[in-house]
C-alpha cells in the first residue's frame, strides 16, 4: 500500500517523533511510504528509513499580516496537493490542527483517503479563530480522526463524523538500550523535558523545585528542550535562588541519555495529549511525578506506577 504522512517538520518534539515511528515501522513492513513537511528537512531531527521518500517543502516561513498569510497557506496548499500526488499514495495521514486543515483542503476531490491526528488537547491548546472555523468546516471531511485520549473521545464525535473518531495513544520506543552519556554528579537528578512554552509549566516546576532544594539541597533539575520561554525561566531560576541548580541544555539528540541516570522525572504540564517525554521515563525505569491534565491521567495510576498532582497555575512574572 502507499502511504503519505504530512507534518509541519520534523523538527524535535512529540508528534514528529510519533510520525517518524510510524513511518518508519511502515516502511520495514514494506509499504511504499513517503513523508512530506512544510518546513524544509534542514530542520529534521529524527532518523527515517532510507525507503521513506522524504519531500520537504520548505514553505514554513512566517506571514506579516492577514493577506501574507492568506497567501502562504495558499502556496502550501497547492504544493501540497502536488506532493501528494506524485507519491501515487492511496492514503495519508497529519499530525497538527494547521495541517490538518491544510490536506483536507489539498486531497479534496483527489479519491485520497485521509486519516487526521490532533496532538494535543483541542480544548485547551489555543488556536486563532480563523483555524478554529476551517477545522470545523474541513475536519468532516476526514475519513478518520484520531485522538490520543478516552477523554477527547466526544470533542472528536463533535467536531468530525461520529463512526469516523478513534482513539489511538501514542506509541513508546524501547529504551533499554539507551544509557547516559554523561551522569550528572550529583545525590539528586531531576529531569523534565518539552518544549519551553507557557503550556509546559515549567515555571510551576521551578516554584516547586525552589521549595525542594531548600530542603534537598543536592538535588539538581535539568529541563530538556528549547523554545520561547528560556529568558523568562532562566529569570525565574534567577529571582528564586536556584539559578546554579538549574540547567536548561537546549535540544538534544537523545533525551533517553538525560533519564538514564536521573532520579525523577517530572511532568508539570498544564495541559497535555499523549506526552512522549513521560512514556520514555517510565519505559527506563524512572519514577514520575505529572500533573493531572488529560492524558497523563490515562498513563499513570496514582501512588501505583507514578504520582498525579493537581494542576496549577503560577504567578506570571
Amino acid at each position: 500500500m502507499k502511504l503519505v504522512l504530512v507534518v509541519s517538520s520534523l523538527s524535535t518534539g512529540g508528534a514528529e517523533r510519533v510520525i517518524s515511528l510510524l513511518a518508519n515501522y511502515w516502511a520495514a513492513r514494506g509499504e511504499d511510504v513517503s513523508l512530506i513537511t512544510i518546513d524544509s528537512a534542514a530542520s529534521d531531527s529524527y532518523p527515517l528509513d532510507t525507503r521513506i521518500r522524504r519531500l520537504p517543502l520548505g514553505l514554513m516561513a512566517d506571514s506579516r499580516g492577514y493577506i501574507a498569510a492568506l497567501a502562504n497557506n495558499w502556496r502550501r496548499i497547492f504544493a501540497l496537493r502536488a506532493a501528494i500526488k506524485s507519491t501515487g499514495a492511496r492514503v495519508a495521514l497529519s499530525f497538527g490542527e494547521h495541517v490538518n486543515v491544510q490536506m483536507l483542503l489539498a486531497t479534496r476531490f483527489s479519491g485520497v483517503r485521509c486519516v487526521i491526528s490532533e496532538r494535543t488537547d483541542p480544548a485547551q491548546h489555543p488556536v486563532a479563530a480563523v483555524w478554529r472555523v476551517l477545522r470545523r468546516m474541513t475536519y468532516p471531511m476526514a475519513d478518520a480522526l484520531v485522538v490520543q485520549t478516552k477523554a477527547l473521545l466526544p470533542w472528536a464525535r463533535r467536531i468530525a463524523r461520529k463512526e469516523r473518531a478513534h482513539v489511538i495513544p501514542n506509541p513508546v520506543r524501547d529504551m533499554r538500550h539507551i544509557t547516559s552519556a554523561q551522569p550528572l554528579e550529583c545525590a539528586a537528578k531531576i529531569v523534565a523535558a518539552g518544549r519551553l512554552v507557557a503550556a509546559k509549566g515549567f515555571d510551576v516546576l521551578l516554584e516547586a523545585f525552589a521549595d525542594v532544594v531548600r530542603e534537598l539541597p543536592q538535588c539538581r533539575l535539568v529541563i530538556l528542550g528549547e523554545g520561547p520561554e528560556r529568558e523568562r525561566l532562566m529569570k525565574l531560576a534567577h529571582t528564586l535562588g536556584i539559578s546554579e541548580k538549574v540547567s536548561l541544555p537546549g535540544r538534544v539528540a537523545e533525551p533517553g541519555e538525560a533519564l538514564a541516570d536521573a532520579s525523577l522525572f517530572v511532568l508539570s504540564s498544564r495541559y497535555e495529549g499523549f506526552p512522549n517525554a513521560l512514556l520514555e521515563a517510565m519505559a527506563c525505569g524512572v519514577p514520575v511525578i505529572s500533573t493531572a491534565c488529560r492524558g497523563p491521567v490515562e498513563i499513570v495510576k496514582h501512588e501505583v506506577d507514578g504520582m498525579l498532582v493537581p494542576v496549577y497555575y503560577a504567578a506570571q512574572i
